[in-house]
C-alpha cells in the first residue's frame, strides 16, 4: 500500500465541470444497465473501475484489462461487486479530454474512479514472456486526501484469460479485508484508536497480506504514540511488502531516531528520497543523516544536484551553505552566502553576517571580510561589533578616512567602547594629527572609557617620539619624547608613561649636564658661569621629573629604572655643587 500527496500531480480538473453535466445526471437519473449478473448495484455495493494496464503492447494492456473486467462481471454479482462497465469509462475518458485508452497515473486514476462512483480502481503492467504473460497490479483507492494502493501478488500465465482469472482471485482476496479498513478509517477519524487497531487486525485475518488494515495500524500507532519498536515493526511489514510505501519509511525514520540509531534513519530517509527526488523536506532530512553520518561529500552532491536543478530555493541554498561552513570549506560558504542572499535578500541577517565573517576571517581572506564587515555596517548601523570589525578592516588596509568614520559610527552606537576610541586614536596617530589623537582620547575619558584603556593607544604617540630620541640621541628629540609622554601620562597615567617620563627626563639632565661640566672646566667666565647656572637648575628641575616618575616607572622596565635612580644622586651632587659655585 502507498500513500501518494495530491499536490503536483496531473488530474483531470480540466475536464470535472463538462463530466459533472455529461455523466452526473446519468449516473444519478438513468445508469445503465450493467453486464453483470445481479441488476444494478445497491448503493453500498463495491464498485471496482479496471484501467489499461501499462505495456510494451499497448493492445496487450487493453486487452487483459477488457479480458478482467469480464471476469470480475462474470464471477460476481452486481450486488457483491460492481465492475464499471468499459463504456462508461470510455465516455468519462472522452469528457476529459483523455484518449479512451491512455495509461492513468495513480492521481488521474482516483479521480475517474470518483466521477464514476467507484470505490477501487485497479491498474498495472502486463508484459510478454516468451510463450507467457507476466502481470504485476494493484488496487488503488483514495482515503481522505491520501492515495492507498495495495499490491496484489505478481501473475504468470499461458494468455490472457489466465491472467485475467488469476488477477480477478487476487482482488477478490484482497478486496475481503476492506470492510475493516473502513471501519479502522472511521474508527481513526474518531480517534478510537485502541478499536481502529482491533478492526484492522479482522481484516487482516480476512486477507493476511492487506497493506491498507497495516497501514490503518500504523497510523494509530503513531496517533497514540506508540513505542518506537512496535512503529518499527509494522512499519518494516509494509515497507518489506512494498517497498514504494512513503509513509512506511517516513515512520521507519522517526522511530529508528527515537531510538538513536542513525544508520537506520539514514537508510529510511535514502529510501524516501528515491521515491521522491523532487521533494525538498525529504531531501534536507536526507542531508541532515549524512552530515551527521559522517558523509558530507555524499550530502553536499545532493545539495549541488538540487542548486543546479532550482539555484534560487532558498531552503536548499541555506542548507548547502550551513554544511560548507560545518565542513569548513570556507571559500565555498563565502560563495554560496552570496547566493542565498541574492536569492532571498531577508536571508542577510545579524547571523548570517557574522558567519560570513567568521568564514571569511577563518580562510584568512582580509578583503571579503572588508566587503562583508562594510555591507553588515551599513545594513545594521546599530550592530556595534559590524561597525568596529568595518573600522579595524578598513584601517589594516589602510583606508584612515574609511576606519576613522566608522569608528565614529560606533562611539555614536556605543559612547563607552573602549575599542571604537582607541581605533580613531590609532587612526589619528596614523594620520600624523597627535593633537586631535589627545583631544580624541581626553573625549573618550570623558564618556566613561577607563583612562589605562585608553592610556594605551596614547602611548603609540610617545612611543615613536622616544624611539626616535633613543636612535638620534638628540636633545631636542628627547625633548620631544618628554613632552609626548608627559601629555600622555597626564591624560592616562600609567607604568609605561611613567616609564618615558622618566628616561626622558634623565636622558635631558643628563645632556646639560655635560653641558654644564664644560662650562665649569678650569676658570669660567662670567658668562660662561651663569650658563652653567641656569643648566644645572634646568638639569634640577629635570631629575626631579626622573626620581618621581621612576619608582612608578620600575614596574615596567625594573633594570632600567633601577639604574637611573641609582645614578640620580651622584647627579644631583654635582648640581648642587654647581650652583653653591655659580649660582649666586
Amino acid at each position: 500500500m502507498r500513500f501518494v500527496s495530491r499536490r503536483g500531480v496531473m488530474t483531470v480538473l480540466a475536464g470535472l465541470s463538462a463530466i459533472a453535466c455529461a455523466v452526473g445526471p446519468l449516473a444519478a437519473q438513468s445508469r445503465p444497465r450493467p453486464a453483470q449478473q445481479g441488476g444494478t448495484p445497491n448503493p453500498d455495493t463495491p464498485q471496482l473501475v479496471v484501467a489499461v494496464l501499462a505495456s510494451a503492447d499497448h493492445k496487450l494492456g487493453v486487452d487483459v484489462a477488457d479480458e478482467i473486467r469480464r471476469r470480475v462481471q462474470s464471477e460476481h454479482s452486481a450486488k457483491e461487486l460492481y465492475a464499471t462497465p468499459k463504456a462508461n469509462i470510455e465516455n468519462t475518458l472522452r469528457a476529459s479530454g483523455f484518449s479512451i485508452d491512455s495509461v492513468l497515473s495513480a492521481m488521474d486514476l482516483v479521480v475517474l474512479s470518483k466521477q464514476l462512483h467507484g470505490d477501487y480502481a485497479l491498474d498495472g503492467t502486463v508484459t510478454r514472456r516468451g510463450t507467457t504473460m507476466h502481470a504485476e497490479t494493484r488496487l488503488v483507492m483514495e482515503t481522505g486526501s491520501q492515495i492507498v494502493t495495495q499490491p496484489l501478488p505478481a501473475v504468470d500465465g499461458k494468455d490472457i484469460g489466465d491472467v485475467a482469472r488469476q488477477v480477478e482471485r487476487a482482488a477478490s482476496e484482497a478486496m475481503k479485508a476492506m470492510p475493516a479498513y473502513r471501519k479502522c478509517v472511521a474508527d481513526l477519524r474518531g480517534q478510537r484508536f485502541e478499536d481502529a487497531i482491533v478492526d484492522a487486525r479482522k481484516g487482516l485475518a480476512a486477507y493476511p497480506n492487506s497493506l491498507p488494515n497495516r497501514l490503518c495500524i500504523l497510523s494509530a500507532y503513531s496517533a497514540r504514540k506508540a513505542a518506537p519498536d512496535s512503529i518499527i515493526a509494522i512499519a518494516t511489514e509494509i515497507a518489506s511488502a512494498d517497498p514504494s510505501n512513503m509513509i512506511a519509511w517516513a515512520n521507519l525514520s522517526q522511530a529508528y531516531g527515537q531510538r538513536n540509531d542513525t544508520a537506520n534513519v539514514l537508510r529510511a530517509n535514502a529510501a524516501m528520497y528515491r521515491l521522491d527526488p523532487t521533494n525538498t523536506g525529504v531531501m534536507l532530512a536526507l542531508v541532515d543523516q549524512l552530515v551527521t553520518a559522517g558523509k558530507a561529500t555524499d550530502a553536499l552532491a545532493l545539495l549541488d544536484s538540487a542548486v543546479a536543478a532550482n539555484p534560487i530555493d532558498v531552503g536548499v541554498l541555506r542548507k548547502r551553505w550551513t554544511v560548507l561552513l560545518f565542513t569548513h570549506q570556507y571559500r565555498k560558504a563565502l560563495e554560496s552566502g552570496d547566493a542565498l542572499v541574492k536569492a532571498d535578500t531577508a536571508a542577510a541577517t545579524v547571523e548570517f553576517y557574522q558567519r560570513q565573517l567568521g568564514a571569511a576571517q577563518a580562510d584568512s581572506n582580509a578583503a571579503a571580510v572588508q566587503v562583508l564587515a562594510a555591507k553588515a555596517a551599513a545594513r545594521f548601523p546599530k550592530e556595534l561589533s559590524f561597525q568596529l570589525l568595518a573600522a579595524r578592516s578598513t584601517l589594516s588596509a589602510g583606508r584612515l578616512a574609511e576606519a576613522l568614520a566608522f569608528a565614529r559610527r560606533a562611539q555614536a552606537v556605543d559612547p563607552k567602547s573602549a575599542a571604537a576610541w582607541q581605533i580613531a586614536v590609532a587612526v589619528q596617530n596614523q594620520l600624523n594629527q597627535p593633537d586631535s589623537a589627545i583631544a580624541t582620547a581626553r573625549q573618550a575619558i570623558a564618556a566613561g572609557v577607563p583612562k589605562d584603556t585608553i592610556g594605551a593607544s596614547l602611548l603609540a604617540i610617545a612611543a615613536p617620539a622616544l624611539t626616535k630620541a633613543q636612535t638620534t640621541k638628540t636633545r631636542a628629540d628627547w625633548t620631544a619624547a618628554l613632552e609626548a609622554s608627559e601629555t600622555v601620562d597626564a591624560i592616562a597615567p600609567s607604568t609605561q608613561s611613567a616609564f618615558y617620563v622618566g628616561v626622558s627626563a634623565f636622558q635631558i639632565a643628563t645632556d646639560v649636564l655635560q653641558d654644564v661640566q664644560h662650562l665649569t672646566t678650569g676658570s669660567p667666565k662670567k658668562a660662561d658661569q651663569q650658563r652653567a647656572c641656569v643648566g644645572a637648575k634646568q638639569a634640577e628641575d629635570l631629575l626631579v621629573k626622573t626620581s618621581m616618575a621612576m619608582p612608578k616607572g620600575g614596574a615596567f622596565d625594573k633594570n632600567t629604572a633601577g639604574r637611573i635612580l641609582a645614578a640620580v644622586p651622584q647627579l644631583s651632587d654635582f648640581v648642587s655643587s654647581v650652583k653653591k659655585a655659580y649660582c649666586k
